[in-house]
């Protein structure tokens, strides 16, 4: 963290009395989030202005009762003794300093489960959200504990945490506005005003973008990471329209009684303390649900009496009257039943009464993608954008009508096995968490589909629009290396000789080498892996998913399971460079060498990098212990195996200058095969 703001505790206490004015002059406080009301930070109330030159003068208490002024005295006077200043997160460089916001204009947003929120607009045009917490008890060291995980959490899902404050009384967050309100403001919002009409696309694109964020946030913290506080007044639309989750991590910080979110809480959960990954999948099945019916989690059916949405939906579901439960606006679409009965059994599998009969949100994620794929099929408008002059005998129609198969889920999205009615088969990749323009998005794809090698998985087509990102290649039926080498006995894993081992790596090597050619010999893959290579019909490696990492960003590389084939350097700088595309290619080569995967799970679940295991039984002499043992069927081969090797050995040193250049790895392995580039 970075960029300490001293007299932080000025905006505080604005806060606090600005907040005891409005309860004072108001009989009931707001409880409904979407409810707002005008205020200022420098403005004057009741002809008594807030005087931020003299926070200890008696001026500005002259409104208020005696026991308000007490209470903000003692407050105050807390505040001077412990000047703890406002703390920015790193990666994050404000274009507002606290004079700024000092002089802000701002509005009221309401009051939630943890506290008050206020928008706060900035002469410079920059807005923010300030959330100031209810009183938490808890000490200053757990606090920015519990901020450090929350504000290191980047993803396009969740709503990034910029900035928070500590003191006894007060503990304000600072997070980034977002002007379109909450979900639930646009679903219950009174018609006219804050309600929206919102088509299914839409719909679809709140829940997979919600998913996405709880299923980042559960891997977090060892994959023990819980939000605790999943409700529709806490999803907001980022910037390209998908649902973004808010609140992170607070219920597990402010524990406190279930009141007025009761519908959205588990069976299980007795009170926050107790909230759960599995709680959590249940409040997201609640906003499915909400989605799908545009009802709230305790209906209303008149009079006093409530009904819980999940015993409203089972109560027709199964009856033939699925559709009675749907938001009549839903139904005006006929072309998409199928898909929001889908949804409705991904929702109601969520609400399992039992937590363990619950998907976990990963699975959750996969479900409305596969959803919002058949969503894709039955909504896109031509046309495909067909690379290099390519006269292919199929368009988009032929494509949609296709049958589908998954081939798999990466980093960048999923994969499927598309089989045409004229009988070819082509691979169909759809892009997620893609935030670029259609420009830069068609000049990425250009310099893609200028990659003509056979060592280079050749990209055929793409498909841009702001909802889908899709891109055909041609099919490998042999799978993916990590696939033969790791996947299941008399499944996908096969039986690899040492030749074909051999002319594996040397193809593979060829094409990131190629690639290394380009745009100025500045083009990096970025995400070279064992499942990133497939087999030509000559049986050589082949690279596919070639610049996907400059296209959608680092993180994602980062904070995937491919962390056993990034460099050193990688790690530290979140930076990727061809030195870094040959330290990933070293692995492969020490998983054709071994057999084993980029990362070994060891007694007591301690994973170590395969990197360092090699390094570690290397040193020691135990050379042999190294080997796959499929390879020592070919004791003639031991010494072209040992330089095979130390060519790995080459590629994954710390120091990036060190590494080999992919031409010169091109040449190693060569050399060992006794071929040439000529050949």
């Amino acid at each position: 963290m970075s960029n300490n703001y001293d007299n932080w505790e000025r905006l505080v206490e604005a806060v606090i009395r600005r907040e005891q004015l409005w309860q004072m002059f108001h009989d009931q406080s707001p409880s409904d989030s979407s409810i707002t009301s005008d205020i200022s930070f420098n403005f004057q109330v009741l002809d008594g202005p807030f005087d931020f030159s003299s926070p200890g003068g008696s001026s500005q208490y002259q409104k208020l009762p005696p026991p308000a002024i007490k209470n903000s005295q003692k407050k105050e006077n807390y505040v001077k003794q412990e000047v703890s200043g406002m703390v920015f997160f790193q990666n994050f460089s404000p274009v507002f300093d606290l004079e700024d916001m000092l002089r802000s204009s701002g509005k009221f947003l309401g009051k939630g489960t943890f506290g008050s929120a206020y928008m706060s607009s900035m002469d410079n045009g920059i807005t923010v959200m300030v959330k100031s917490l209810n009183e938490v008890n808890i000490s200053k060291k757990k606090f920015r504990n519990r901020m450090e995980v929350i504000g290191n959490i980047r993803h396009d899902n969740v709503c990034a945490l910029r900035a928070y404050y500590f003191s006894k009384y007060e503990k304000p967050m600072v997070y980034d506005h977002y002007s379109n309100g909450s979900v639930s403001a646009m679903l219950h919002g009174k018609t006219g005003k804050n309600r929206d009409p919102l088509d299914w696309e839409m719909r679809l694109r709140i829940a997979v973008g919600a998913a996405r964020g709880i299923a980042h946030i559960h891997k977090q913290s060892g994959g023990k990471l819980v939000h605790g506080n999943i409700k529709s007044s806490n999803i907001f639309l980022n910037s390209q329209k998908y649902g973004c989750v808010s609140d992170l991590g607070l219920a597990s910080m402010i524990p406190s009684p279930i009141m007025r979110n009761a519908g959205y809480h588990a069976p299980e959960v007795k009170n926050t303390r107790n909230v759960s990954q599995a709680s959590d999948v249940y409040s997201f099945g609640i906003l499915l649900l909400e989605l799908l019916t545009r009802k709230s989690p305790l209906h209303d059916i008149g009079g006093d009496e409530a009904v819980d949405l999940v015993k409203l939906v089972n109560s027709v579901n199964g009856k033939e009257q699925t559709a009675n439960v749907f938001d009549v606006e839903l139904l005006k679409d006929r072309n998409v039943e199928e898909q929001m009965v889908k949804m409705l059994e991904t929702g109601m599998s969520c609400v399992a009464k039992t937590p363990r009969r619950r998907p976990n949100m990963a699975q959750v994620v996969k479900m409305i993608e596969d959803i919002s794929m058949m969503n894709t099929r039955n909504g896109l408008q031509p046309k495909l954008v067909f690379i290099g002059g390519l006269n292919p005998d199929f368009d988009l129609e032929d494509m949609l009508r296709a049958s589908l198969e998954v081939l798999g889920r990466g980093i960048f999205g999923t994969s499927y096995k598309a089989t045409l009615e004229n009988g070819s088969t082509i691979v169909v990749k759809r892009l997620r968490e893609v935030i670029v323009t259609s420009i830069e998005f068609q000049q990425q794809m250009e310099v893609i589909g200028r990659l003509r090698n056979e060592s280079v998985a050749t990209l055929m087509a793409y498909y841009f629009s702001r909802a889908e990102k899709l891109m055909v290649y041609d099919y490998y039926g042999a799978g993916s290396l990590s696939s033969m080498l790791h996947g299941k006995i008399g499944e996908n894993k096969i039986s690899l000789d040492w030749d074909t081992r051999l002319r594996i790596a040397g193809g593979a090597a060829r094409g990131i080498a190629h690639i290394h050619t380009q745009v100025g010999q500045h083009l990096v893959h970025g995400n070279v892996k064992a499942s990133n290579i497939f087999l030509t019909t000559q049986g050589y490696g082949c690279v596919s998913d070639v610049g996907l990492a400059t296209l959608v960003g680092t993180n994602l590389v980062l904070d995937s399971r491919s962390s056993g084939y990034l460099a050193p350097e990688v790690t530290d700088t979140e930076k990727l460079s061809q030195a870094s595309d040959v330290y990933s290619f070293g692995v492969v080569l020490l998983e054709l060498f071994t057999g084993k995967p980029s990362i070994l799970s060891e007694d007591k679940d301690k994973a170590i990098q395969l990197v360092s295991w090699v390094t570690s039984v290397v040193h020691e002499d135990w050379t042999v212990a190294v080997f796959d043992t499929e390879l020592l069927r070919y004791p003639n081969m031991e010494e072209a195996m040992v330089k095979f090797l130390q060519i790995a050995l080459h590629c994954v040193k710390r120091v990036p200058e060190h590494r080999p250049k992919m031409s010169e790895v091109v040449r190693m392995l060569e050399d060992i095969s006794g071929t040439n580039s000529e050949a």
